[in-house]
């Protein structure tokens, strides 16, 4: 079969190489891939069409380094075999295009055009993050300052037995080495007031691991089948690999950007298994949000009303979390969600519960902004008034991208809305979608980035859909203003 010939030819190229030299080829590419005005070793050979594309990644992409960084952990060895090295063009150039043939070949023979609109989806979740979570400076200070909150710091202590400010700067020293080093010693003397080696071995044991155990942690991950090219890899979990060379202990990290991950959205896995962080994290989102719309509505006809409790009969209520209002126009009923599509719906093929799962949970937030909406309606809100003229526009904000596009995940997002409704004794008619959440569906800060759309689910609560043309003043300054504070 071809797709296990091309897998061999890769696993008896990978073999031929030298582990830690590969490794540090790896590092160079892909920082020449992600960082600004990064020179390139002498001592490794650029194509000069790899120079002139634009985009470089039409030639080489991370996506394709990260995974032979995977293959070469698990098949290299400690020096290299008739000469072979990937400072060499040609040894990458054939190691890479052997990898997208077979890539090529598992989607002709497993997946097929049938499945074309799950396939861009699965091709979106795995390249669009490359481009939009680069290492900045501002996704470093959103998710320092969604983590280091007092519930969440202890949560970080229990796990990790570091707070998030140990963590943070920890993860700053070892970013700023491996930018400009693909090496370092293991034991490193620390000099940083208030840590010391203990805290440093704490940090490596949920970022870094053994040769050997990573490799072993790939190859039970290893599959030849729909799900090769996307499903999850050990390497985001554990960036930082040790080595041995020449009796010295070093740790490596071949794509720095993957630690970049580990701290900021990838802390995310160490701690949601800890009781009480769910509910902890949406409430520091909630307030991340509100400080963001508060430093950007400076005028006084707007007000930003909170979360506040109400009572419906007996049965008492938290209102939707942010109101943004002018006057008796209009108002953005905003719901802060944490929610992310799991790595099982980004790579699956052949079973799709985990994404219908993730679906069912995104529908009901959906319906959750209805219902908010159904009670301001009935005079529940106790802070904002009913008033029949104003126009309600909600909205549904997603920490993570879903990245919602084309017509797989949206139909299936219509549908779930639309059943999750019908159970909940609400009118289809407040969803009227007709088709529009196709369009419609976005992460609420990527939108304001990309295309100054006006949230995740944007729309009047009530009737037509609401295009970026027709949104009215009241969200186009909000998102001229929010679009600066979250960029």
């Amino acid at each position: 079969m071809a797709i296990e010939a091309l897998y061999r030819t890769i696993r008896s190229d990978a073999r031929q190489l030298a582990r830690r030299d590969s490794l540090a080829v790896i590092w160079a590419y892909s920082q020449f891939l992600q960082v600004n005005d990064f020179q390139m070793p002498q001592y490794i050979e650029v194509a000069q069409q790899l120079h002139d594309a634009r985009p470089r990644q039409g030639v080489l992409a991370e996506w394709t380094l990260e995974h032979l960084a995977r293959e070469i952990i698990r098949y290299s060895d400690e020096e290299a075999r008739d000469g072979k090295t990937l400072r060499r063009w040609d040894t990458l150039a054939h190691l890479a295009n052997t990898l997208r043939d077979l890539e090529g070949e598992i989607y002709r023979d497993l997946v097929g055009a049938p499945h074309i609109q799950l396939e861009m989806m699965r091709i979106m979740h795995r390249q669009f993050v490359w481009q939009q979570q680069r290492f900045n400076w501002t996704w470093i200070i959103r998710y320092y300052k969604l983590f280091n909150t007092p519930a969440l710091t202890a949560h970080a202590e229990q796990a990790t037995g570091l707070s998030i400010d140990q963590i943070y700067l920890i993860g700053m020293c070892y970013l700023g080495h491996f930018f400009e080093q693909p090496r370092w010693v293991r034991r490193v003397q620390v000099e940083i007031p208030g840590l010391n080696d203990e805290h440093i071995e704490r940090f490596l044991a949920f970022t870094a691991l053994t040769r050997a155990a990573l490799a072993e942690k790939l190859r039970a991950e290893h599959a030849l089948d729909e799900g090769f090219a996307y499903r999850y890899s050990s390497l985001r979990a554990y960036p930082i690999v040790q080595l041995s060379h020449g009796g010295i202990d070093e740790i490596a990290c071949p794509v720095p950007t993957l630690l970049f991950w580990r701290i900021t959205t990838g802390l995310y896995y160490s701690l949601k298994e800890q009781p009480g962080f769910p509910t902890a994290f949406g409430e520091s989102f909630q307030a991340y949000t509100g400080e963001v719309v508060h430093q950007r509505i400076a005028n006084p006809v707007m007000r930003v009303l909170g979360e506040t409790q109400y009572h419906v009969g007996r049965n008492r209520k938290d209102s939707i979390d942010w109101i943004v209002q002018e006057g008796d126009d209009a108002a953005l009923f905003v719901e802060c969600k944490t929610m992310r599509l799991t790595w099982a719906s980004k790579s699956g093929m052949s079973d799709l519960s985990a994404m219908a799962q993730d679906i069912r949970k995104l529908a009901g937030a959906v319906v959750q902004v209805y219902k908010a909406i159904r009670d301001y309606r009935a005079g529940s809100y106790p802070h904002l008034p009913y008033v029949e003229a104003r126009r309600i526009y909600p909205v549904v904000l997603t920490l993570e991208d879903w990245y919602c596009c084309g017509l797989y995940l949206p139909t299936l997002l219509d549908e779930a809305v639309r059943a999750v409704m019908q159970a909940a004794g609400l009118p289809l008619e407040s969803h009227a979608l007709r088709g529009d959440l196709n369009r419609r569906v976005r992460d609420c800060r990527r939108c304001h980035k990309r295309r100054g759309h006006s949230g995740v689910l944007v729309r009047k609560a009530g009737g037509r859909r609401a295009s970026s043309l027709a949104v009215p003043q009241l969200l186009q300054r909000l998102l001229r203003g929010t679009r600066r504070c979250l960029a």
